[in-house]
């Protein structure tokens, strides 16, 4: 039995302070609940955690956002919490929001769906009727999400349009190979398997950033403290390195979060934003059958990626108000595929201003697809700045590899970016797993197949009433997508109708 002062009591209790766990707790919040945070990590945020390389800021993994021009989705969420005077938005290019390369052509993704549409044809003047049929599919494809607009329709609706691949779309419509490749140009937002991967999953996301897109200029961490202020100033509280190690279940219901360093947090809810696996891997129930874990521990993730983040010298590259795709060649998914050998055939490219002197660039991330299978012989470690574990040199040597490999490929576009490096960082996906718990650091959580869609997705329940899930695992990964799945988990608790209509009031 623990004293009493080591028993902490909260109408509701969230497992990991993620976007999805921190939205969750913030809507609770301001709905009048005493909502409690824990997180492991002595930053919070998750995907939203910056970090910095010789002072110099660089985000995680969120680089860009969708849906944020007024009365958009994202926009609506955030404007019902009161927060969006807050995040210090910055809109990127109009006319050009993601810049598509493939070998030495130029393609440009512009916002609102007529320029973007005019954007396209000009290039492919060919394929006119083909991209303006394309488009309006897409657009009925997301309108057949009705959370995703905010609406609370059929939950039937989605399944009208669930059963094309992505590959089975481009070719209903797409006859020019070069336009199917540039239509996936920026494929590195949800890491798809042509034809596996469903095409609502590759609509719902362009469709999101062809409507507003907007990058923290502050950086993504201010979204998190924003959450965290609202959390606190309703009388919550976040946790900082707070481990858990036990969800005790009694009497078909989760009575309290056991924590490592012997705290107790007790609660009417609980709320998991860990993905599926390490949530049940806390609980002994035996309402979660051993056939449940089974199918979790077979789930297939999305692959692991490195991101090299680069300072740069002052002065000598200029900045550019969109992100940049570059592919070598017309095959721009090589890298996905289990068989790739070679160079590295892709490259999502973010450039960070430089405050001092606004026209040139002070860093750049660039990302890259790698498999977590290249990583295993360190894959029993564990080092985050709060366990600052040593991987040995043959570890060091391997990312240096990577580092001048991602390098020398840029090159080819950047012919003198190696002379305008000051200093450099790579993650790998061994980062991403330890600082974000995330299996094997893939980098949207569970792949999903359209020829197997009731095993590659999950629901906000569970099979405890008083236990729910969120995050990128549930529903739809990303921003947006980890932003609308955190209205569902709440729904369970305040009611949809209710929570929508506030939403956009």
């Amino acid at each position: 039995m623990q004293p009493d002062s080591q028993i902490l009591k909260y109408d509701i209790m969230v497992l990991g302070a993620g976007l999805g766990g921190l939205l969750c707790a913030a809507f609770l919040s301001k709905e009048g609940y005493r909502v409690g945070v824990v997180d492991k990590n002595k930053q919070i945020g998750g995907s939203l955690q910056s970090f910095s390389v010789k002072g110099h800021r660089f985000e995680s993994a969120v680089h860009y956002v969708g849906s944020l021009n007024p009365n958009q989705t994202l926009f609506r969420i955030f404007n019902y919490l009161g927060i969006l005077e807050e995040l210090d938005l910055q809109k990127l290019d109009s006319t050009c929001f993601d810049e598509i390369i493939v070998g030495e052509e130029r393609f440009q993704f512009a916002q609102g769906y007529e320029l973007f549409q005019q954007k396209l044809t000009e290039r492919f003047p060919h394929q006119r009727e083909a991209i303006q049929d394309y488009l309006s599919y897409m657009r009925d494809v997301c309108l057949h999400f009705p959370l995703y607009n905010l609406e609370n329709g059929d939950a039937n609706l989605k399944s009208k349009v669930s059963q094309d691949s992505l590959a089975d779309i481009l070719d209903r419509f797409i006859q020019d190979s070069m336009l199917k490749a540039v239509l996936c140009g920026h494929h590195q937002l949800y890491a798809g398997v042509p034809d596996t991967t469903p095409f609502y999953l590759h609509a719902l996301i362009q469709n999101s950033y062809i409507e507003g897109s907007y990058k923290f200029a502050s950086g993504s961490a201010k979204l998190a403290k924003v959450l965290q202020d609202l959390i606190h100033d309703s009388g919550g509280k976040v946790y900082r390195n707070a481990r858990v190690i036990r969800l005790k279940e009694e009497a078909g219901k989760i009575q309290e979060l056991q924590m490592e360093d012997g705290r107790i947090f007790q609660a009417d809810w609980f709320i998991s934003n860990i993905a599926p696996g390490p949530s049940f891997d806390l609980l002994e129930s035996k309402l979660i059958k051993p056939a449940t874990r089974k199918r979790i521990a077979a789930t297939p993730h999305t692959v692991s990626a490195a991101m090299l983040n680069i300072v740069l010298k002052k002065g000598v590259l200029p900045y550019v108000n969109h992100n940049r795709y570059y592919h070598r060649s017309e095959h721009i998914w090589d890298d996905l595929r289990p068989e790739r050998s070679g160079h590295i055939q892709t490259f999502g490219v973010f450039y960070y201003q430089d405050s001092e002197e606004p026209g040139f660039a002070s860093g750049l991330s660039v990302l890259v697809y790698r498999p977590f299978q290249e990583w295993l012989e360190w894959s029993n470690t564990f080092r985050t700045r709060g366990q600052p574990q040593s991987r040995g040199q043959e570890y060091e040597n391997k990312k240096n590899e990577l580092s001048r490999e991602i390098i020398s490929g840029l090159a080819h576009w950047i012919p003198d970016l190696a002379s305008c490096i000051e200093t450099s960082d790579l993650c790998t996906p061994l980062t991403y797993r330890d600082y974000l718990q995330i299996p094997e650091g893939s980098m949207y959580g569970f792949q999903k197949n359209v020829d197997d869609l009731a095993n590659t997705t999950y629901t906000t329940r569970t099979k405890i009433p008083n236990l729910l899930l969120t995050g990128q695992n549930i529903n739809l990964h990303g921003v947006l997508g980890v932003s609308v799945t955190a209205v569902l988990t709440c729904a369970e608790i305040l009611g949809l109708d209710e929570l929508l209509k506030k939403m956009k009031s």
